[in-house]
């Protein structure tokens, strides 16, 4: 029916981001399911990271569309706007977070709060962004986590880099690290309490190597079904579930892990927040507080994130950890 290229051939809007012939083996592939909104017809995809991954020397430019959030129409596949979340991308920060819709009220230019269609974005590159979903317009962006590599963004939302903070012969420190502040484990909204919810990791880095792959500190591995012994400090990174105000970006609260999570997050209309981590727990918290409610240890790591659903007038919530798959419900 249609086709989107999200490296543009020749001739086609953006091809000139790329050098050369670079393009032709550029990366950006789609690796994580998209959102669709039914209102105004369009479907929303996240796009990985240029190739090379790690030396933009053979591929100058920003490298449309790598690291973007794409809108396009569910008819045609015409593209109706993107966002550039880290152009020209050096650090592997994939843009294939799940990207959350939500309605809110928001600030026009006159101060005045009106409704506005919303889409908030927690990025791999440790940025949290809220764009206009149907216009692309961007509107906020913060770290969410510590960040080195920029500075802010200009009138037009793009980041502003730091110098120096990028792949050298030395080795350069940047954060956060290649893994990511959060990666493909999803985030969630509430509007009872108009909070954003993020899992994700705190003082961690990589150090940017020319030509060569960043080494990691601190030794974060990927996840696995098994339980591991964490023998990192603090200092060399841990997970968290943030909660955030998006009409300012104020953190609300935080609950911190001891160990880095590849879990994602569930909010609930009970004001309930659900995650787990690579501790092997799975836990509730108040959605309004992060006070931990209820833990339970389920003998491997949760690197999933939760889901929940209906079954005889019963509510369930389900969630993977290790080889196993837990549903759980409240008591009779």
């Amino acid at each position: 029916m249609w086709r989107f290229h999200t490296i543009p051939e020749p001739g086609e809007p953006g091809n000139d981001t790329w050098s050369g012939d670079s393009w032709k083996k550029g990366g950006a592939a789609v690796w994580n399911t998209g959102a669709y909104d039914p209102e105004s017809n369009l479907t929303y995809w996240g796009t990985g990271n240029p190739a090379p991954d790690w030396d933009g020397r053979e591929r100058l430019g920003d490298n449309l569309y790598s690291d973007c959030v794409v809108a396009l129409d569910a008819d045609t596949g015409k593209l109706k706007w993107y966002y550039q979340f880290t152009p020209h991308d050096e650090m592997d920060y994939d843009a294939t977070q799940v990207p959350v819709l939500a309605d809110m009220n928001w600030p026009d230019k006159s101060g005045q709060s009106r409704p506005r269609k919303l889409m908030l974005w927690a990025n791999r590159n440790g940025l949290m962004y809220v764009l206009d979903r149907t216009s692309g317009e961007f509107l906020m962006g913060k770290p969410f986590a510590k960040v080195n590599w920029m500075d802010g963004f200009d009138e037009k939302g793009r980041p502003k880099r730091v110098p120096g903070m990028g792949p050298s012969k030395e080795g350069t420190l940047i954060m956060p690290t290649v893994n990511g502040a959060t990666n493909w484990y999803p985030p969630s909204y509430s509007p009872r309490t108009e909070l954003f919810y993020i899992p994700g990791w705190e003082n961690t880095g990589s150090i940017a190597i020319e030509g060569g792959r960043p080494q990691t500190v601190g030794n974060l591995p990927a996840g696995a079904p098994n339980l591991v012994v964490n023998d990192r400090p603090e200092n060399q990174g841990y997970g968290f579930v943030r909660a955030f105000d998006m009409k300012t970006g104020d953190q609300k609260w935080e609950y911190k892990m001891s160990d880095v999570t590849y879990a994602g997050v569930l909010s609930t209309a009970s004001d309930l927040v659900f995650s787990g981590g690579r501790e092997g727990y799975f836990y509730a918290l108040n959605a309004r507080t992060g006070q931990q409610l209820w833990r339970m240890a389920l003998g491997g790591q949760v690197n999933s994130g939760p889901m929940s659903f209906v079954v005889d007038g019963k509510q369930y919530i389900a969630v993977a950890a290790g080889g196993s798959l837990f549903a759980f419900r409240l008591k009779e």
